[in-house]
């Protein structure tokens, strides 16, 4: 009889984890065996000499030996490697809530902004219910994590926003000017962003417009306080689409009905607005978008003056906005691709208050392009250059300021992913401000394990630079200045399925060089200013999202824990900065009701307070104001007019009529006090809004408004 050779051992993966069901065989023969549930295997074999030993099991690398085969036995123990799966791998997302991409822990979707009840809309409102940021009394601008309104930056399609919010005066609240439907995605980062990016100590938001739209449209928007209307073509070659809208807004019915508290009002808000977008596919991977705003508004009150009551000041306020962002993309070949764009903008405000002018204005102009590369399915990278110029000018009566930057920046990072379960992101960005004349490197590193199938643990750290604000270039020449600057550590925990969302996260920013002020500053126009300031925030950040436990039921829960000092401006010491609460908790349910096509919203906050300057306490910013509590309530009602599909939208704000005190305002002698608080208790909104679809695209998408109503 012709001699046999037994060959077993043990299969298992990298972690010595058994594998069970791996195919083992000799190459070109019928011998092998199938592994066991423990691993082992075992198989007997005529073959003699020089073989090939192969092993291959799904989702694993095949792995291939050659043995020497004699009489007897051969042990031989094999350890399989993962393959790489790009849909199952960890996502490096520490600091980041995105709403983008599915698998990458989506998080708010348009449709989730508009249906939140007290975001009215607007994107910043949203993300106030997310952990880590919120909105400071009257004050527009989003403040996350202990950060001024200044550290948190807007980028549309990779291109940095000036003036995202419309303009104001610190009396009326204000809100973003984009609309949440222009985005098919948001990642709101509340730190240790990408090194793509800076010119932000805190916190990014990045906005990705949509691309080509699916059919073509037109609407109307009507309400006691606005109308507006917008159309969609696109054209039969399915590579052209073009659109636009326009709106106008006069508050003077709002006005009526609710008169504001702080204030007198001698010219209700009026604007208007258009838009214009334009979509073009240039090859079967190339798209060029091109999008443009364009705004005018004005505005006047009368105002207590503090030190002087009962006078008052009357406040006239003159907006202009344009805004212009081109962007293109192209996948080049099967590992490059580039993206490149170029965007303008203009914010002009005309001040008067009594008749003195304090109008400011800013110009500005970008260019930027990124190419990525892949260089092996587990090891990216992208790189790029950008280019800013920027002009500053602010009136004080007959002076006028200026100020210039050319702002350069190089970035460069990549992705590594270990394996399935370890992934990384290193980083680095240098830039070079040419009014501080002076270049910095910021280095950025992401670490990201997978400790279950939906459970992830991520790390980050990070260097971030900022120019300082415009009022304190003006003087450069006499008071030379460099950028601020932020340290930013942060560990996160997140489950996270189709369903159901769970994250925790801390972190510890460290702030150095920010913006001083002398006391003998006098003139608020020409500040005597240096980086002599500096501080810390460290906190954690809790969220969960449920949309499974209770049918046709989404809701969310965060909570935020700060604890913040910085000496910056003119803080005498160190100490907790008045746009900083310790505690912020925000509670969103929504319920949809299918028997009367009707979505009903909740939205509680609490905020544990801010801390206000009182001249007659001797610690500086040592009182805080009251507890903040809001209830909104929202329905949206689907239904069809004439044919077409109709939302008819009711919002309740502050609907108990809680009392909201921001803190209170003193004279310098501190004689005289004034609540700084909402404008108004509590306001009501209705509007109604109908989309229009044109021949066989309505017919194609009567399917699709039938299940959006679902």
């Amino acid at each position: 009889m012709q001699a046999q050779t037994t060959i077993s051992g043990m299969v298992t993966d990298t972690k010595k984890q058994p594998i069970p069901g791996a195919n083992i065989y000799l190459a070109g023969t019928y011998d092998g065996a199938s592994s066991n549930p423990d691993g082992s295997y075992s198989f007997t074999t005529t073959e003699t000499g020089q073989q090939v030993l192969t092993v291959s099991f799904v989702g694993y690398d095949s792995f291939t030996d050659t043995i020497v085969i004699t009489n007897g036995s051969l042990t031989i123990d094999i350890a399989l490697k993962e393959q790489f799966n790009e849909l199952n791998a960890v996502v490096v997302s520490a600091g980041a809530f995105e709403a983008s991409d599915e698998r990458k822990n989506a998080m708010l979707k348009p449709l989730d902004i508009v249906t939140t009840a007290g975001a009215d809309g607007d994107i910043y409102g949203a993300l106030e219910t997310l952990p880590g940021a919120s909105k400071v009394g009257n004050e527009d601008g989003l403040f996350v994590r202990g950060g001024s309104d200044y550290e948190t930056k807007t980028i549309i399609d990779g291109m940095v926003v000036n003036n995202p919010f419309y303009s104001t005066t610190p009396d009326i609240p204000s809100r973003g000017r984009f609309q949440p439907f222009l985005f098919k995605g948001t990642v709101f980062s509340t730190g240790g962003y990408s090194a793509e990016y800076g010119q932000a100590l805190s916190s990014a938001v990045i906005l990705n417009t949509e691309d080509m739209p699916e059919f073509s449209a037109s609407g109307v928007s009507l309400a006691p306080i606005f109308v507006g209307g917008f159309h969609t073509q696109k054209f039969k070659n399915q590579k052209t689409a073009i659109g636009g809208g326009i709106n106008y807004t006069n508050l003077r019915l709002f006005d009526n009905v609710f008169p504001p508290a702080t204030f007198d009002w001698i010219n209700s808000v009026e604007a208007g607005d258009a838009t214009l977008y334009f979509r073009q596919k240039t090859s079967k991977t190339g798209l060029l978008k091109v999008y443009g705003q364009f705004e005018t508004s004005n505005l006047a009150l009368r105002s207590p003056d503090i030190d002087s009551l009962p006078v008052t000041d009357d406040v006239f306020l003159g907006n202009r906005y344009q805004y212009v962002n081109a962007s293109w993309r192209e996948i080049l070949t099967k590992k490059w691709g580039v993206q490149a764009g170029l965007s303008y903008s203009n914010n002009t405000d005309d001040v008067t208050i009594d008749g003195f002018d304090v109008g400011k204005n800013d110009d500005a102009l970008m260019a930027k392009i990124r190419f990525n590369n892949e260089i092996t399915e587990k090891i990216s990278i992208h790189y790029g250059v950008e280019h800013q110029r920027i002009h500053y000018t602010q009136h004080a009566g007959d002076f006028r300021f200026q100020a210039e930057d050319n702002f350069t920046a190089g970035f460069a990072e990549s992705d590594i992913f270990i394996t399935n379960d370890i992934a990384g992101r290193i980083g680095v960005r240098t830039e070079y401000s040419s009014i501080v004349d002076e270049v910095n490197i910021a280095p950025r590193i992401s670490l990201a394990f997978k400790s279950g199938k939906n459970a992830q643990i991520n790390l980050a750290y990070g260097e971030f630079y900022q120019t300082p604000q415009p009022n304190y270039l003006y003087t450069i020449d006499t008071y030379p200045l460099t950028y601020e600057h932020a340290t930013h550590l942060i560990a996160n925990y997140q489950y996270v399925t189709n369903d159901r969302t769970f994250r925790v996260e801390g972190y510890y920013k460290l702030y150095s060089d920010l913006i001083t002020l002398s006391p003998d500053s006098l003139n608020p126009f020409v500040p005597v200013s240096a980086n002599l300031g500096g501080g810390y925030a460290r906190g954690i950040d809790f969220f969960f999202r449920d949309r499974k436990t209770i049918p046709y039921a989404d809701y969310w829960v965060s909570y935020s824990f700060l604890d913040t000092r910085r000496k910056f401006l003119d803080y005498p010491e160190e100490v907790t900065p008045t746009f900083a609460a310790q505690h912020i908790l925000s509670l969103v349910y929504k319920h949809y009701f299918a028997n009367i096509n009707t979505q009903v919203s909740g939205t509680y906050r609490f905020i544990s307070g801010w801390p206000y300057y009182n001249p007659n306490n001797p610690q500086f910013l040592g009182d805080v104001s009251p507890a903040l509590h809001n209830l909104a309530l929202s329905a949206s009602y689907l239904t069809s007019l004439w044919g077409n599909f109709t939302v008819v939208f009711l919002s309740w704000d502050n609907a108990p009529q809680f009392d909201q005190i921001y803190g209170y305002r003193y004279s310098a002698d501190g004689t005289n006090m004034l609540t700084n608080q909402a404008p108004v208790k509590s306001t009501i909104f209705f509007g109604v809004f109908v989309s229009i679809l044109y021949g066989q695209d309505r017919r194609e998408n009567d399917q699709d408004i039938d299940d959006s109503n679902r």
